[in-house]
């Protein structure tokens, strides 16, 4: 079961604007998406159609489509941590 990963225009920015270091982790688990798009890492959203991915420090937010075998990148944002 294949699916075909798209990425919004929005995402494509983020993802230039990425450390160079943290692209090819990031290209990799993007394209693992494509054969496994609710893989172990992937966890649904609460109250939400969308998914996220954890990559490292960064978070890969993604809606999947099963009609049309389709995964969307939507954003991509490095996770804050907030110390209290």
């Amino acid at each position: 079961m294949s699916y075909h990963v798209e990425v919004v225009k929005q995402a494509v920015k983020e993802y230039a604007d990425l450390p160079p270091a943290d692209k090819g982790p990031i290209k990799k688990a993007i394209l693992g998406l494509e054969t496994h798009p609710r893989g172990p890492q992937v966890k649904k959203l609460q109250d939400r159609d969308y998914y996220r991915l954890r990559v490292g420090d960064w978070r890969v937010f993604f809606a999947i489509s099963d009609k049309f075998k389709k995964v969307t990148i939507l954003s991509l944002e490095r996770r804050t941590t907030t110390t209290y």
